[in-house]
Parts: C-alpha cells; sequence; structure tokens
C-alpha cells in the first residue's frame, strides 16, 4: 500500500520517545499559560522581554489594523510594501548599521531563502555544528558542497579554510550563530570574523536569539564589534511579535530582493505586527530591560548551582537542563507539569543523540519567587526520574 510508512514511523517515534504532538495553549507568550484546563507557569516561551504582552506594542498593532486594515495585499514586489515596512526596515538599518534589509515571514524563511539565492553548484557553505535546523537543512539542499565544524572549534574552522576550493573561483560563506537557540552560548563571533578576514570568504550571523538583547539590544554583532556580511535575525524571540529580517549592503539586497523566491512569492507582513515590531524593537533599546533580564538569569543560575543541577556555560535568557535519554527528559517534563510548571522536554533530532534536555527560558515577566518555585521543583523532579 501506498504511504504504508507513515504508521511505521509513528509507530517508531512513539516507541522512542520522540513522537511530538500539538498541545493547544492559551497564554504561550505570557508568565502563566492554560492548557487541558490547568494554569501552570510557563518556562518555555521564547518572549526574553516580555514584550509580547506589553501594552504599548499591543496598542501600536491595533492603530495600524484601525488605519491599513490587517492584511498587506500582497508581495513586497507587488503592493505588499507599505511605508510601515519601510519604517521598520530603516530602525533596522540604523541599529545594526547595516546599509540595506528585507523583511522575511519567518527565521526559517529567511535562512533558506539566502542561501538558495546565494550559492551553488562550486561554492562552499561552512557550518558550526549546532546551527538552526532551518540553515543545516539548506545546506543539504543546496547544490554547494557543505562542510561542517564542531562547535565553536576554531581549531577546525580554520583547517576547513585553509583547505584548496574546488573549484577556486567558488564562493565560501561562513554561517554561525550570535546565541545558539539549545545550548544558549553563545558562538565566537570575534574570532570567526578574525578568520573570515583572513580567507576571502564571507560571514553570515544567525542572530535570532541575541538580537533585542545583547549589545544593550542591538544583537550580538554588535557585542562582538563585528560586521558581518549578511545578519539575519528573527522578531518571534527577544521582539515578541513574528517575522525576520535579513541586513547586509546594498548591492547583496538588491540581488536577494531579485533572486530569493522565498521573498518573491511570498506575502509581505501584515501591518498590525509590523507596526508592534516597530514599537517593540524601539523598547527593547531600553537597558534597563536587559538589566532586568540579567537579573533573573543570574538568580537562576546561582539557584539552580546551589541545588546540584547540570547547567550548561550559557549568559542567555536560554537554560538548558541535560538531562541525557529522551524518556528521562519527558519523564522530568511531565512531573514539573504535574506541579504547575511548564518547561518542555527538548528531545533528537532538535539536539544531539543522549543530550536531551529541560529547556528553561527565562522572561523580564517572571518574579524572582517564581524562579525559585522553578528550581525546587527542578530538584526534585531530578530525583524523581533518576
Amino acid at each position: 500500500m501506498s504511504f504504508n510508512h507513515l504508521s511505521d514511523t509513528l509507530t517508531r517515534l512513539q516507541a522512542s520517545h520522540l513522537r511530538r504532538q500539538v498541545v493547544e495553549v492559551d497564554g504561550g507568550n505570557d508568565v502563566q499559560l492554560s492548557a487541558n484546563n490547568n494554569v501552570y507557569l510557563n518556562f518555555s516561551s521564547n518572549d526574553y522581554l516580555g514584550l509580547a504582552t506589553e501594552s504599548s506594542v499591543i496598542e501600536a498593532s491595533v492603530e495600524a489594523a484601525r488605519t491599513y486594515g490587517i492584511g498587506s495585499g500582497g508581495s513586497s514586489l507587488v503592493t505588499g510594501h507599505s511605508s510601515l515596512h519601510q519604517r521598520l526596515q530603516d530602525l533596522i538599518c540604523d541599529i545594526t548599521e547595516q546599509e540595506s534589509c528585507m523583511l522575511f515571514s519567518s527565521g526559517f524563511a529567511a535562512n533558506s531563502g539566502v542561501i538558495s539565492a546565494l550559492l551553488g553548484k562550486g561554492d562552499l557553505l561552512i557550518q558550526d555544528k549546532l546551527n538552526h535546523a532551518s540553515l543545516m537543512e539548506a545546506g543539504m539542499q543546496s547544490a554547494a558542497t557543505m562542510k561542517r565544524f564542531h562547535h565553536n572549534d576554531m581549531a577546525r574552522l580554520a583547517k576547513l579554510l585553509a583547505a584548496p576550493s574546488k573549484p577556486r573561483d567558488g564562493s565560501k560563506l561562513i554561517v554561525t550563530e550570535g546565541v545558539f537557540s539549545m545550548d544558549g552560548d553563545e558562538g565566537e563571533l570575534s574570532s570567526i570574523d578574525q578568520l573570515v578576514r583572513q580567507s576571502d570568504s564571507w560571514l553570515m550571523i544567525d542572530d535570532a536569539h541575541g538580537f533585542g538583547i545583547n549589545g544593550n539590544g542591538r544583537g550580538s554583532c554588535a557585542k562582538a564589534n563585528i560586521q558581518p556580511n549578511l545578519l539575519m535575525a528573527t522578531f518571534g524571540k527577544a521582539i515578541g511579535t513574528s517575522g525576520a529580517f535579513v541586513a547586509a549592503n546594498s548591492e547583496v539586497i538588491d540581488f536577494l530582493i531579485n533572486t530569493c523566491r522565498h521573498y518573491i512569492y511570498s506575502t509581505a507582513l501584515p501591518m498590525p505586527v509590523v507596526a508592534a515590531t516597530i514599537k517593540s524593537i524601539e523598547l527593547s533599546q531600553q537597558t534597563w530591560r536587559h538589566d532586568k533580564l540579567n537579573e533573573r538569569i543570574n538568580h537562576f543560575r546561582a539557584r539552580a548551582q546551589r541545588a546540584g543541577l547540570q547547567l550548561m556555560p550559557s549568559d542567555s535568557a536560554i537554560q538548558p537542563i541535560i538531562v541525557g535519554a529522551s524518556d528521562k527528559a519527558i519523564a522530568m517534563s511531565n512531573y514539573l507539569k504535574n506541579n504547575g510548571l511548564w518547561v518542555s522536554a527538548i528531545r533528537p533530532p532538535t539536539v544531539p543523540v543522549n543530550t536531551a534536555r529541560l529547556r528553561v527560558t527565562l522572561s523580564n515577566n517572571h518574579q524572582l519567587s517564581q524562579i525559585d518555585t522553578l528550581v525546587d521543583s527542578l530538584a526534585i523532579a531530578q530525583e524523581v526520574a533518576a
């Protein structure tokens, strides 16, 4: 029978504790969420600065809906690029100090589209092994040769860059992340930038989890004092809305506008989302918001270390608790849910085999007492699942 592999795959995933399901959740962008008629403290949202529920951001979206309507009405190259879209692009260029930028519906679309448009047969794509799935999938689908280096391994990257190119006139693109989504640590941006400059290559940074936080809100590249050839960041994390951008010099953006199919054939972002994003980015530049988040990160790490939890070297709002086996991670996550805490279990293939984890994410909207409750429950969950 055709497609009988579907049921076989689902059965195998179920047996390996890797089958996923969509759960109906209300308030997933807030400190408290509701699911299955229960209320939970939410430690799984990427809304790090708490801007998704900020009243002025909501008001900006509502006002834009009244003024412009909801949908953009077309792709950016037809009728979809409004004065609001241009305002957002100008704001991004000011903050990132890049010449030009373009907007995408998601970070996945941006990464896939850029790599597909820029690279072809004879080119070389070099990636950190822990880069996001969108980057890895784009590399696998590209006609370019893809090579990977161990996470933040500068010696390995240097060897890859020094190896003879085939053909010699092929382009080289190195891609890494500002903040890694599953480990929470930062890319070695300054060191990578130096290697790139010495090798006639280009550098692309995915700063989905750093933009709005690092570098006083300007992002991980500003923090590292580098200017990559291409910068991608999303609005669905610290900015609290939806969509993404790619920033570069004017020639690169002009090229992508004319060749990137993910951009050419996609409807432009809705105006209420664009207006909310403008307001949210402006708020993300306020230093007190970063100080408040750092206070919560430091508080969690100090309490977790005293409780004997296995932390990773992360100074970001992403604080993974490494568990190892997928079934143990699920058991700990279920224990926490039974005690009113929502912490997602992250399993392969999202993370490497035997590194299943609880991915704790912190927000400015969390109270320190709520973080204490989380740590106490994590310590118990670890014992229960042992």
